[in-house]
């Protein structure tokens, strides 16, 4: 049976059928009435037994269609182009400014050390040459907190880059509230090029204090506009706005309100994503009860920000773009104590811990460990999935590997 993979697409646009593979990146026009019909036919029965035709024959050439088989194996050798990229999350401080209520971090003050810091320059400099993309992702606590250390690592990188050839790619998650346009402009320098910055509509500041208790709105959208004013021509960045909401966030002029000032500017976007108990006690006092009826709310979300135009980070459909960082099989996270784990959202679980940094022996890693994040096959519902291409069955593992249950996310319904 040669069927149509999930990374087959198609649409219809003045009596033409064109169909694509995100796989290939190729794309046919079916503009005869005779063959439109047979490929109808082809959809209507999932498939065809044979390659009996010339549009099947083309279709199988192009590799629109193909058996089970040869679908799975296109994936796994995907899946493969993983192995070419060194995915590096950097946690420079654990403290933190802010006092988010749902926050799952502890807010240590632990900043990362001297002979830490030297390791991780050294192991960047020993393995990145091997690797087509190195990715340095700075999170925290509050990278912020710990601008030097992010200057140093990533102007490093960037200078290793431009010697060795491979592609530089960094970015931070960051509550926004040092992100003034000086500090912008140092990290822009250093290669820094995409922020996701969290305002959580009109609630922010009962929700995200400052760790006076003082609201922090003001001053971080302030910061977004000032950033805003910069070239478009000269200053080419990406600042993704998460907001995350409960059940009955339903107030959309929170979006209104984002896309005067942000919404004729390509270089901002918006993420809707669901309020979870990732663990502390605070959490516990806003209502999670009804978590699992998050998925029409933030359906109607998406909605509004589609109608009144403003971008928004949900959904893509890109080759990749749903795999988690902590699925890649060269990712790991260097906390500033110095310990290394997969997953950000998991610190501290035994199944989490890669390994550590040690002043004598350097980077130490547990490959056993590693695998189990980022080992999994290619699945028989993978086939026909349309977000095959996107996640190849590398979504969030966080439960799968915590506790080996199936991971149920907005994604995949099979994982």
């Amino acid at each position: 049976m040669y069927k149509l993979p999930g990374y087959t697409v198609f649409f219809e646009e003045n009596n033409v059928i064109y169909v694509s593979s995100k796989l290939y990146q190729n794309t046919i026009k079916i503009t005869d009435k005779e063959l439109q019909d047979e490929f109808h036919s082809i959809l209507r029965h999932g498939g065809c037994e044979t390659l009996s035709s010339p549009l099947t024959n083309l279709l199988y050439k192009q590799g629109m269609i193909a058996t089970t088989e040869e679908i799975q194996a296109n994936l796994r050798q995907a899946q493969q182009l993983l192995e070419k990229t060194l995915i590096l999350t950097i946690m420079p401080t654990e403290g933190c400014n802010f006092r988010c209520i749902y926050c799952y971090e502890e807010h240590t003050s632990i900043n990362m050390q001297r002979e830490t810091i030297d390791q991780i320059l050294a192991y960047i400099e020993r393995e990145a040459p091997k690797y087509e993309t190195v990715k340095i992702g700075w999170f925290g606590g509050e990278p912020t907190l710990c601008k030097d250390v992010v200057l140093e690592i990533s102007s490093f990188t960037q200078k290793l880059a431009e010697k060795y050839g491979f592609c530089f790619e960094s970015s931070m998650t960051t509550n926004g509230y040092l992100l003034d346009i000086h500090s912008f402009e140092e990290y822009y320098q250093v290669g820094i090029r995409s922020y996701q910055v969290t305002l959580d509509g009109w609630e922010h500041d009962r929700m995200r204090s400052h760790v006076t208790g003082k609201g922090t709105l003001d001053v971080i959208l302030q910061n977004l506009i000032d950033l805003s004013q910069l070239s478009k021509d000269k200053c080419q960045f990406e600042v993704c706005i998460r907001h995350n909401i409960l059940l009955r966030d339903n107030d959309m002029s929170w979006y209104d309100h984002l896309y005067k000032l942000f919404g004729a500017d390509s270089r901002f976007s918006i993420l809707v994503h669901p309020i979870d108990d990732w663990g502390g006690e605070s959490v516990k006092k806003l209502d999670l009860s009804s978590y699992h009826g998050l998925g029409d709310t933030i359906a109607k979300h998406i909605r509004y920000l589609e109608a009144i135009g403003m971008r928004h980070a949900n959904h893509t459909e890109e080759p990749f773009s749903q795999i988690c960082y902590a699925s890649f099989p060269h990712s790991m996270v260097f906390r500033a104590s110095g310990r290394i784990e997969k997953c950000t959202v998991a610190l501290d679980h035994p199944k989490n811990q890669l390994g550590y940094v040690d002043a004598q022996k350097g980077i130490v890693l547990d490959e056993t460990m590693n695998r189990l994040w980022s080992s999994y096959p290619i699945k028989t519902e993978c086939v026909s999935c349309a977000q095959a291409l996107s996640c190849l069955n590398l979504s969030c593992k966080r439960n799968t590997v915590l506790y080996g249950a199936s991971n149920c996310n907005y994604i995949c319904a099979y994982q």
